[in-house]
């Protein structure tokens, strides 16, 4: 293939540049901004769709994401041999800081202009399953693992931390569940579905890069057909975990809803996703299905700081009802 730090973007037509090469990927400073190169396992078809999903954003009005380039030939990605690459613009932004007030208001506003913008434009994306669903299936296996951990003999400090704090988190899931079956959220949902609204579907702060003063939303290779107030408690939920909480939780509702306008059942059907506790649910889940290899001291570690943080997250979601 040759110096590909010469040959990458001849390939896609860029003329005259040679590309840096930089962690995991190669960068093109060009007229128009920089250019990133790099390899991706992703199927064709995949890379496909999000371009195809890029430019339908782009023609709706929303351009803050970081597009796919196309080769000479019109094709968004460049095979060779075995690897597949890809170039896509590329925003040197600083990730977003969730104790910067500014960078919130910014982040919020991005999120709301892309939801409006992704309303019923998307029908080939891979729909998500009701939240109901989601709920009733993590609650199951949290009984099952529960039945399977008392018909052992003798139990590691982990189980012992799971059995003590299992019936706590059950009531909380089991609270959720009830709370978002008495909102609208099901009609809501398949509307959602039928329509095509899209959710970018993992929102974190690496993906909302700060930029001149606009926040990019980027990494929509995972986007879901979806209600959109999966991404919005996505946001809040890493909010109120992992920052200082200096922003009220209805003021951060308020600032999406002055660029989305939200349904009048929102602040419910937030609280309940809010309510419920994955990040216990999933922690457990990986452990006992074995999906992760996890240190004694590691699954402790993350089990401890879950449980810590759980009183002052509580309170800060309880203040949106």
């Amino acid at each position: 293939m040759g110096d590909l730090n010469y040959k990458l973007p001849e390939y896609f037509g860029i003329k005259g540049v040679r590309a840096t090469k930089e962690r995991g990927y190669f960068l093109c400073k060009t007229s128009d901004g920089f250019v990133k190169i790099h390899k991706t396992s992703n199927d064709p078809r995949d890379i496909i769709a999000l371009y195809e999903l890029q430019k339908q954003l782009i023609a709706s009005g929303f351009s803050q994401t970081d597009l796919i380039l196309e080769t000479p030939q019109g094709a968004p990605f460049l095979q060779l041999g075995r690897d597949i690459f890809i170039a896509s613009r590329h925003i040197a932004g600083q990730e977003l800081d969730l104790n910067n007030k500014n960078d919130i208001a910014l982040a919020l506003e991005s999120l709301a202009k892309f939801h409006t913008a992704a309303r019923g434009i998307w029908q080939k994306g891979a729909p998500a399953p009701s939240l109901a669903e989601a709920f009733m299936k993590q609650t199951s296996a949290l009984t099952q693992v529960i039945k399977q951990v008392n018909r052992r003999p003798r139990m590691s400090d982990f189980d012992m931390l799971l059995i003590k704090n299992a019936q706590f988190y059950s009531d909380l899931a089991n609270t959720a569940l009830h709370a978002l079956n008495q909102t609208n959220y099901a009609a809501l949902h398949a509307n959602a579905l039928e329509s095509g609204h899209i959710c970018h579907n993992v929102i974190k702060e690496e993906s909302l890069p700060i930029f001149q003063e606009t926040c990019y939303i980027l990494n929509l290779s995972e986007a879901t057909i979806n209600l959109q107030l999966a991404d919005l408690e996505s946001f809040i939920r890493r909010y109120a975990r992992r920052s200082n909480q200096a922003i009220p939780i209805g003021q951060l509702v308020e600032l999406y809803n002055k660029f989305a306008p939200l349904p009048s059942t929102a602040i419910y059907i937030l609280h309940a996703q809010l309510s419920y506790p994955w990040l216990f649910m999933k922690l457990v889940s990986q452990y006992y299905s074995k999906k992760r290899n996890f240190t004694p001291i590691a699954i402790e570690s993350r089990m401890t700081e879950i449980l810590e943080v759980q009183e002052n997250y509580t309170r800060y979601i309880n203040e949106l009802i």
